[in-house]
């Protein structure tokens, strides 16, 4: 069955509404096309860390944190800002279970990245202290971790990674405290010399749980760490 075929079968036998209006959806998206136009799209950032940057900003600018921080990843992408509708659709899925906008998510994710030429080693999902994972049933950043692994082909570790320490809220603190927060929160279980990895997440809010999962797996031989996410916050840091 050819992919035209494919496609009318879904849209008549089995409609999909769109996830933000209700109106007939893509099924491969599950957006109609003008709520799909205007998701807050994160086109114009900083390579290092998907801040955020003024429209005039060429693919190689980088933002003034960035020019004068070394960071311990090498990269970061994410394909939307973190506000209105994106910062609605992954409160649904964190909080009120909506695990089916885990697949449409991911897509948006891939949407940005694009075909890679060269792949990375290994999908490490940002973890769950274990009382927070029995709190929620599941971890969103290895669920979306998930469809990025079966589209790309890429092997997908939940377990390598473990959040020893369990620590308040993010969102609940101040950039600074954020920092502290995280300090040895994080443990590799296994080596990753020479390995090239990508971190897994949600939200990129200001850096500080990637920063200090980064230098953990520094620590443990990764050769290059990459970020993938859904959402970057447009607050600076």
């Amino acid at each position: 069955m050819n992919s035209s075929w494919l496609q009318f079968l879904l849209k008549h036998i089995y409609p999909q509404n769109c996830l933000l209006c209700g109106a007939d959806a893509d099924p491969k998206s599950r957006f109609c096309d003008p709520c799909y136009s205007s998701l807050p799209f994160n086109h114009h950032a900083c390579p290092r860390c998907a801040l955020p940057l003024p429209a005039d900003a060429t693919a190689e600018t980088r933002c003034g944190a960035c020019l004068n921080k070394r960071l311990p990843y090498a990269s970061c992408h994410t394909a939307l800002r973190y506000e209105p509708p994106s910062n609605h659709l992954i409160a649904q899925l964190k909080f009120r279970h909506q695990l089916h906008l885990t697949a449409p998510l991911a897509r948006l994710i891939i949407d940005r990245l694009g075909e890679l030429d060269s792949l990375p080693d290994l999908l490490l999902p940002v973890p769950l202290h274990q009382q927070r994972m029995r709190e929620r049933g599941f971890n969103q950043a290895q669920e979306l971790g998930r469809v990025l692994a079966k589209h790309y082909g890429i092997p997908l570790d939940g377990r390598l990674v473990k959040r020893i320490r369990e620590t308040k809220a993010q969102s609940d603190l101040s950039e600074p405290l954020r920092r502290n927060n995280l300090r040895h929160a994080f443990r590799v279980h296994g080596s990753l010399q020479g390995s090239r990895v990508v971190i897994v997440d949600d939200v990129v809010t200001t850096g500080s749980t990637i920063h200090e999962m980064s230098k953990t797996l520094k620590r443990s031989g990764a050769a290059e760490i990459s970020v993938w996410a859904v959402a970057r916050s447009v607050a600076d840091r």
